[in-house]
């Protein structure tokens, strides 16, 4: 009875109300049907979702077989031309030791190459001192032995000869003054020179004429002192700077390149002593033997230079008879 009253009060509602109720009604199913399209379309994007991660993860799969396949190619032969020790599959199989034992093999190797150049280098300087350098006032060395000069049947008997002297010659190799060619020189000239000491006391003092050599960097072949004791100052076969600019009487320039210098140690309002013209005598007679000098190129220093005025007060005339 109650439903029935209760049919009927809605009945009898008035439309208004009764179109409120079925609006109501209409609201509720739309929402209804909304949560069921909802839902829907959210299994659908999660399904859509799903897969998409499967494709991913199959992508990534096979990419990382690819890449795994072209780090570590599983058919790829090994190159013929390395020894199978250092291919990354044998190599990867040797022991702790083995691979110390390489390693220590190739350092050993490295440190002998670099032992045998030093020592290559070692020798090769010690062998260009050798050339270049020799030993400083060694003891008085004859040249070939002691020579024992004889009065020359040409000369005149206006010169009387002195006493037979015994000529030797002492090294005192300077270490300036001039240079070792790189390729042997022709040696076909003679210069003359005189000098002596300007600093001190005693004019005829080597030593202090040696060391003006050394001060100024220039050096002779030869030098003569006042008691005719002769010294070796520079190599024959080196290019001594004894003669500066100069030029031969022929036309030749740079005597230096071609002549052996001989300095005499006397002042300018001496002369050369005696004995001093026979040392000089001596040694230009086995220079001439040696190297085949010609007369005409025994020069004085003011032959090949203009500016200077040495050898002073030296006698041609009587040299020339000596060395004949």
């Amino acid at each position: 009875m109650n439903g029935e009253t209760k049919e009927k009060n809605n009945y009898n509602s008035s439309p208004e109300k009764r179109e409120e109720e079925k609006l109501e009604f209409f609201k509720r199913e739309e929402i209804r049907t909304m949560g069921k399209d909802l839902l829907k379309l959210r299994e659908e994007e999660a399904k859509k979702e799903r897969e998409k991660i499967a494709g991913l993860r199959a992508a990534g799969g096979k990419k990382e077989e690819k890449l795994s396949k072209e780090t570590y190619p599983a058919e790829k032969p090994t190159r013929r031309f390395l020894p199978p020790v250092f291919t990354r599959p044998i190599f990867s199989r040797l022991s702790p030791f083995e691979k110390i034992f390489i390693r220590v093999s190739l350092i050993v190797l490295v440190v002998l190459f670099l032992a045998l150049c030093f020592t290559f280098w070692y020798w090769y300087s010690e062998e260009i001192k050798k050339i270049s350098i020799l030993p400083k006032k060694s003891t008085p060395t004859p040249i070939e032995g002691t020579f024992i000069l004889s009065p020359s049947p040409s000369i005149t008997p206006e010169i009387t000869p002195s006493p037979t002297p015994t000529f030797s010659i002492t090294d005192n190799i300077l270490s300036v003054g001039y240079k070792i060619p790189s390729s042997p020189r022709l040696i076909d000239t003679i210069i003359m020179h005189s000098t002596y000491n300007t600093a001190g006391e005693n004019a005829y003092d080597v030593e202090e004429v040696i060391k003006d050599f050394n001060k100024n960097k220039v050096a002779s072949h030869y030098l003569i002192a006042r008691d005719g004791a002769i010294y070796l100052l520079a190599p024959e076969k080196a290019i001594a700077y004894h003669a500066g600019t100069s030029k031969m009487p022929d036309g030749r320039t740079g005597v230096n390149n071609f002549s052996i210098g001989i300095e005499l140690i006397y002042t300018k309002e001496d002369a050369p002593d005696e004995i001093q013209y026979q040392a000089l005598s001596y040694l230009i007679k086995n220079l001439q033997q040696q190297y085949n000098i010609p007369p005409e190129n025994i020069l004085g220093h003011k032959d090949v230079s203009p500016t200077k005025d040495d050898p002073w007060n030296f006698d041609w005339e009587k040299f020339n008879q000596l060395i004949k």
